[in-house]
Order: structure tokens, then C-alpha cells, then sequence
């Protein structure tokens, strides 16, 4: 849905209750106590509305068994196509829908019950989850090609002495890099943080920012040369990919044919181009 459209439901659902529901300020909205209320009971919806479909799938006959997989833009990126023709030979009785989105709103979405399972770098244990590690990525320092730096690596207090643009504090990349941070005694500062991987690709390849982030996610820049990109040293940032779906919704997904699934998608992730990934 468009912003300007999403902002008008919402506008017409706090006059229809009355109250305000969210309060909007220069770095987002954040939910007012009224508005994490009417969430609860949202949430409550939602799951019954999963715990409805659940029930007619007896009743559906020969039909495909649809599930809906979340994945991050990078991975998307990366495999997306791969995917639905993987699954379409491995179980052609699965109905697949991609959901593009980071890895915080996957979470989210795994919570309201509208998607099936996901492939998410989102850092959190939940005990409500099945959490399954696929493998570990090392991420890079993305700057524009007249300023990268003459070496391969770059140290990671090197990189906190640059402007950094970052995708928003919720996000996994941002909460990564700002524990390493705090482990090592040191400040994350950002200049620029905007919810839009493509917005913060431009900013960088202006000159105006670098930035930290997944090969995958600038591949194409990458390829192109409009950006370089310099593993980070001293300590190494590395994130772990992680397949999860809720405990109490398995399904198809627990099924032998989709574990396999599964691994093949994190086989073509671990081949493809960029820095080290490991499968685990």
C-alpha cells in the first residue's frame, strides 16, 4: 500500500474510534496508548483470521497448499527467481508467495500471522519460533568508487570515523553494528538514517555517506562499479540467516521436501557472488 493511502486509513480510524492512535514526529511514528491497545486486539484478529484458513484446509481438497515466505531484499536480490523455480521442482503441490521486506518487519509479520515462515537476519529468540542457523554472511563497507580506500579490508573503528548512512535503528545491520560498537567501548554516529536500502545506495554513491551493508543488496552497483566494496576487519560484522516459523503453525514447512528446500536456497546463497559466506 502507498503511504499517502496508508496514512489515510489511519486518519479515518482514529476518527471512527475517536482517539489518536499514532503519533507522528521526524524519524517515523511511534504508537500512542490507545494505539498499542487496538495492536493487541489486532493481533488477536489476525490470528484467528490464520487459525480460520488453518481449519478449511481439509476441506480444500486437491488444491496447492499456499505458504508465504518472507525474505530480505538482499536475499531477494540474490535468489528470488531461484526460489520459486527450486520450489516448483521440489514440491509442485506448494503454492509460493514472496513477501520482500527487512528483517525486523518479517518478525513482525511471522507475529500477526501473515506469513508462513521466513528467511530472516533478525537477531531476537523467540520462544514462540522455530529458529533453524543457515549460515553466516560477513558484511561490507560500501563507499563510492572515487573514495574507496587503496586496501582490501577496512578496520572497524576505521569505519565508525565515517559518515554513515544506515537503514533505521530497527533494523538487524543497524543493531549489529552498534553492539559491536558497544563491545569495543565506542560510539556508533549516524549522519544519515533512512528506511530505504535504495535511498541510502544513493546517498553513498553521491559521495555523501558510506554505508555498511550485505553484498547482495548492491550487487548490481557492485558489479557496475558505481560502488565499492571493502570487507571489514578487526572485528569482522557477521550476521547469521536464520529460517524461522512459528511453533505452533509448522505445516508443510516442517516437511522433509521443504527442509530441503530450504538448504538448496541457502546452498545458492552461499555460491553467489561476495565476501565470505558459510554455511552452517
Amino acid at each position: 500500500m502507498a503511504q499517502t493511502a496508508l496514512g489515510m486509513q489511519i486518519r479515518n480510524l482514529e476518527e471512527e474510534l475517536g482517539v489518536t492512535l499514532l503519533e507522528r514526529h521526524s524519524r517515523g511514528v511511534t504508537a500512542t496508548p490507545a494505539g498499542e491497545v487496538l495492536n493487541r486486539y489486532a493481533d488477536d484478529v489476525i490470528s484467528l483470521l490464520n487459525e480460520a484458513r488453518q481449519a478449511m484446509r481439509p476441506f480444500q481438497g486437491g488444491t496447492d497448499v499456499q505458504v508465504s515466505l518472507g525474505l530480505t531484499p538482499s536475499i531477494m536480490r540474490l535468489v528470488g527467481d531461484d526460489i520459486l523455480v527450486e520450489l516448483a521442482k521440489t514440491i509442485p503441490t506448494v503454492s509460493l508467495r514472496l513477501v520482500e521486506e527487512f528483517s525486523f518487519v518479517l518478525m513482525r509479520l511471522l507475529q500477526q500471522g501473515e506469513l508462513t515462515a521466513a528467511l530472516t537476519f533478525a537477531p531476537d529468540d523467540d520462544p514462540a519460533f522455530v529458529r533453524t542457523a543457515l549460515l553466516e554472511e560477513e558484511l561490507c563497507y560500501l563507499v563510492a568508487a572515487d573514495l574507496a580506500p587503496p586496501e582490501d579490508t577496512i578496520s572497524f573503528r576505521k569505519v565508525l570515523t565515517a559518515d554513515l548512512a544506515l537503514t533505521g535503528r530497527d533494523d538487524a545491520v543497524f543493531r549489529l553494528v552498534d553492539g559491536i560498537a558497544r563491545s569495543l567501548s565506542m560510539e556508533l554516529k549516524v549522519a544519515y538514517e533512512v528506511q530505504s536500502i535504495r535511498a541510502v545506495k544513493n546517498l553513498v554513491a553521491k559521495g555523501i555517506a558510506a554505508t555498511i551493508m550485505p553484498y547482495g543488496a548492491a550487487e548490481g552497483e557492485l558489479r557496475s562499479g558505481v560502488l565499492k566494496a571493502r570487507l571489514i576487519v578487526a572485528p569482522s560484522v557477521i550476521r547469521t540467516l536464520f529460517f524461522v516459523y512459528p511453533k505452533d503453525r509448522g505445516g508443510v514447512v516442517e516437511t522433509p521436501e521443504f527442509r530441503r528446500f530450504v538448504e538448496a536456497v541457502a546452498q545458492r546463497l552461499a555460491a553467489s557472488p561476495g565476501p565470505v559466506i558459510r554455511l552452517l
